[in-house]
């Protein structure tokens, strides 16, 4: 069997046992809905950072990230799996999860360099769901406007905590990975941080999903090329 359909049905299975963990968390265990949902998105990001190293071709990559959107867009409709979508029935988060997942993948099979899928989905999967959780947990209840961050849905401890889990990352990152040295590794994880703590903030209905891998692979392309 060819190892790039091999590791495409396996990909496809543990996409569905993440699924089925986060159900049986939510009915039989008690966890809220949008814990449940944050478990399958660290789940799922953190799963797929072998891709480089696993599939040979963009094809499957893109056929498993429609067929994941469309099971999860499918079972959205049919009432299917609330511990994923009760938390945002309305928001084309998980779609577009994947859709950043292909686009990353692309782009490294384009540059044949892996840090363009590693860092976007490392700050998608970490810093995007530590800020679901701090402002869950720390921010402003309502999820209203307030005087301090005056951006609805949105909390300013969700922000800080994107902030500085995006910094560390990206800094971390370019420090080791790419041998920068440790104040030059800060500005650049600084500028990536703070791009995307804005585009985090300011999207709705999950576009975040796509607009923070997007704004990091267009600021590590600049660093790049130009």
């Amino acid at each position: 069997m060819n190892d790039n359909l091999k590791y495409y049905i396996l990909y496809a299975i543990l996409y569905g046992i993440i699924l089925l963990l986060g159900e049986g968390m939510y009915r039989y265990l008690r966890f809220n809905e949008a814990h449940t949902r944050n478990f399958s998105h660290f789940s799922a990001g953190l799963l797929s950072l072998p891709y480089p190293w696993l599939f040979s071709s963009h094809w499957w990559v893109l056929l498993l990230s429609v067929q994941s959107s469309a099971v999860l867009l499918l079972t959205r409709s049919a009432g299917f799996f609330p511990s994923h979508h009760k938390a945002a029935n309305d928001s084309l988060g998980s779609p577009l999860f994947f859709a950043s997942l292909y686009l990353c993948y692309l782009v490294f099979r384009l540059t044949d360099n892996t840090a363009f899928f590693l860092l976007p989905i490392l700050i998608l999967t970490i810093s995007d769901m530590t800020a679901s959780l701090v402002g869950r947990n720390y921010g402003n209840p309502s999820g209203e406007r307030s005087r301090i961050w005056p951006i609805k849905g949105k909390t300013l401890a969700g922000s800080i905590a994107f902030f500085l889990t995006a910094l560390i990352i990206s800094s971390f990152f370019y420090h080791r990975k790419m041998g920068m040295n440790i104040g030059s590794a800060l500005a650049m994880g600084a500028g990536i941080a703070f791009a995307t703590t804005i585009g985090e903030a300011w999207s709705v209905n999950g576009f975040d999903n796509l607009f923070i891998p997007v704004i990091t692979l267009i600021i590590m392309c600049l660093y790049a090329f130009f």
